[in-house]
């Protein structure tokens, strides 16, 4: 993972133009050029860290993700807006991109949440994994998941042994 720069947008933009990465997301239009170019530009213009996801063996882009919402009262933070190619799909990459976040957060904060869309199975799935549980509906038909510092260090022995 690299922070995310300007000159990064043609090969991020190459993988989420696949309609299919956005089928189960609440912005099913991602895929679109003009859609993608605000997301991509909220994402640079984040002071918590937007990462451009880079295969360390071929060195090929293959998704994005960030930290928002920093809540400084709540010892919490926000991960999210990931997406990843179809190929890195159900191959762990996911899980040990997240990991390596969370080693780092966990240093700073107590809790971090996950905003997923409802229907997002993919995604509720991969969270779930990591140890985060539902904590509630949110507005815009997302749900909230949250993951503890203290249930990520029990669950973190299985994450890395994939």
């Amino acid at each position: 993972m690299i922070k995310t720069e300007e000159n990064h947008f043609e090969a991020l933009y190459e993988v989420a133009s696949d309609p299919l990465i956005w089928e189960q997301h609440p912005a099913q239009n991602r895929w679109r050029r003009e859609v993608f170019a605000a997301f991509f530009a909220d994402g640079l213009s984040n002071d918590l860290g937007c990462y451009t996801i880079v295969n360390s063996e071929s060195q090929a882009v293959i998704g994005s993700t960030r930290f928002y919402a920093h809540d400084p009262l709540d010892a919490s933070i926000r991960l999210g807006y990931t997406f990843l190619a179809k190929k890195y799909w159900g191959t762990g990459a996911n899980q040990l991109i997240k990991t390596a976040l969370l080693d780092y957060c966990f240093q700073f904060v107590d809790s971090v949440y996950f905003d997923i869309g409802a229907s997002n199975w993919r995604s509720i799935k991969a969270t779930e994994k990591l140890g985060a549980v539902f904590w509630q509906q949110a507005e815009e038909g997302k749900s909230v998941y949250v993951l503890s510092r203290a249930a990520f260090r029990v669950r973190r022995p299985l994450l890395v042994t994939i």
